[in-house]
């Protein structure tokens, strides 16, 4: 049992915020630890990082103490400090999360090739552009070679949007079929 047990919540912040604090803060941590712990267990399900929380947000007390200002509620303030350091490490999962995923995705296709390799498959290209329609070559050409609009092309091959759209569709379709051996 602390001997500040029987001061209020607004007594104990403003004990903790003087030089000899350490009974204020045990005392504040015995009475609010448990509660905490509860709400990110309840956010995290999790023991180990619910722990981690309550161990930050009480560090964090700690370190900020004599910079706060006396909360209205204790423990409304505290729950909320925690419910915001669970969000961050919500948050900061997902975004690992995600980057192990695309980082996987990007080992398991990318494929080292030879210089030999390499120039055999840019040979079988150009023989399958070469396969392609003129029209259906240009529209193809001038999208993905040279980057330009679906309606910059229109204008330059003097055809509607949708014209090209098919050019490109045909296009694609023949070195889909061209290409199908080569690259399985």
């Amino acid at each position: 049992m602390h001997a500040l047990d029987g001061y209020n919540d607004e007594h104990l912040f403003a004990l903790l915020q003087e030089e000899n604090c350490e009974a204020a803060f045990n005392t504040i941590f015995s009475r609010y630890s448990r509660r905490l712990y509860m709400e990110a267990y309840t956010r995290l399900q999790d023991e180990d990082e619910g722990n981690d929380i309550v161990q930050e947000v009480f560090c964090w007390l700690w370190d900020k103490r004599r910079s706060l200002k006396t909360p209205q509620c204790l423990k409304a303030y505290l729950i909320q400090v925690v419910r915001f350091k669970c969000i961050d490490l919500i948050r900061k999962k997902t975004s690992t999360r995600s980057k192990k995923q695309q980082y996987t995705w990007l080992a398991d296709t990318y494929t080292t090739t030879t210089p030999i390799e390499t120039k055999e498959l840019g040979r079988q290209l150009a023989i399958a552009i070469d396969s392609i329609t003129p029209a259906s070559r240009l529209a193809f050409e001038q999208l993905y070679l040279h980057k330009k609009s679906l309606k910059e092309i229109a204008d330059q091959m003097d055809i509607n949007v949708q014209s090209v759209k098919n050019h490109i569709h045909r296009a694609l379709k023949v070195l889909r079929e061209n290409l199908k051996h080569s690259l399985s």
